[in-house]
């Protein structure tokens, strides 16, 4: 796949030209971020004109796949995410841990209506099982789209990596109520625009998602898709076990802005989960 993400608008109306991984936005369900440019001879498809898509209602997940036939992967039940996750399931695998090579970045937060999401610059991997996937996308979910061990927690970030392979793999990391403040999360919330549609780059605001990651890193791994359409299949889930812990006010502002975004649990059929040990 040759298409290729330029680098956030550094004002409104500019963009400065830096690809990202080399992967189809259009799998990511990249093409509406605000700020992105594609880096392509074609004609590029309309954000605007693309079938319109939510949570609940006529457009709701039930409905994702009769909305346009590029959504078709939505209604194949037993290779979608999320999933219910549990210990007794998993099957124990070699200690392989996720190695974040991540460097900080802007700030760039888009609210684009159904979550609210952060852009990163180039230069961030994650490194598993011999393949390097660079980081692409943060997404904020509520409540947590994944359950594990029968409990959903409060919220969901998932970090979203792709490799000029055309591989993608996404980390999820359940957010819960806790007695300390996370600094990056705040920082976030405080610049991340309440109206959809809008965006906020902060060229001095640095932020780094290693501060969205618990200290203990032991997850569930399993094969699955993107949890929005066009609901892309062949995804390498990883989702770790231990939640990171964010102060009660805050888990509230994240609900105020994105609303409940979390796609229903999808089968899991005959899929194999493992766990695995972290650093």
């Amino acid at each position: 796949m040759s298409q290729a993400l330029h680098s956030h608008a550094q004002s409104a109306g500019a963009a400065r030209a830096r690809p990202a991984a080399a992967i189809s936005l259009v799998a990511l369900g990249l093409v509406s971020l605000p700020g992105a440019a594609w880096e392509t001879g074609i004609a590029l498809p309309d954000p605007d004109a693309m079938p319109r898509w939510a949570y609940s209602g006529e457009q709701g997940p039930e409905h994702w796949a009769q909305l346009d036939s590029a959504y078709d992967a939505c209604a194949r039940t037993e290779t979608q995410s999320p999933v219910a996750l549990t210990e007794s399931m998993a099957v124990a695998a070699p200690c392989e841990p996720l190695r974040f090579r991540y460097r900080s970045s802007p700030l760039y937060v888009t609210n684009d209506g159904r979550a609210l999401r952060l852009g990163y610059d180039r230069g961030s991997h994650l490194l598993i099982e011999g393949l390097s996937y660079e980081l692409v996308e943060l997404r904020f979910h509520v409540p947590s789209e994944h359950v594990i061990n029968g409990a959903r927690a409060a919220a969901e970030v998932q970090l979203i990596h792709a490799n000029n392979r055309g591989d993608i793999a996404v980390v999820a990391v359940p957010i819960i109520a806790g007695p300390r403040v996370n600094s990056m999360l705040r920082r976030v919330l405080e610049h991340a625009p309440m109206v959809p549609g809008k965006s906020y780059y902060g060229r001095n605001v640095g932020v780094n998602p290693l501060f969205l990651l618990p200290g203990r890193k032991d997850y569930f791994a399993y094969m699955g898709s993107l949890t929005r359409p066009p609901c892309t299949e062949g995804v390498h889930w990883y989702v770790l076990r231990t939640p990171l812990e964010v102060a009660q006010a805050d888990l509230e502002r994240l609900a105020a802005l994105v609303g409940t975004n979390a796609r229903p649990l999808q089968q899991l059929g005959d899929r194999r989960v493992t766990k695995a040990c972290g650093p």
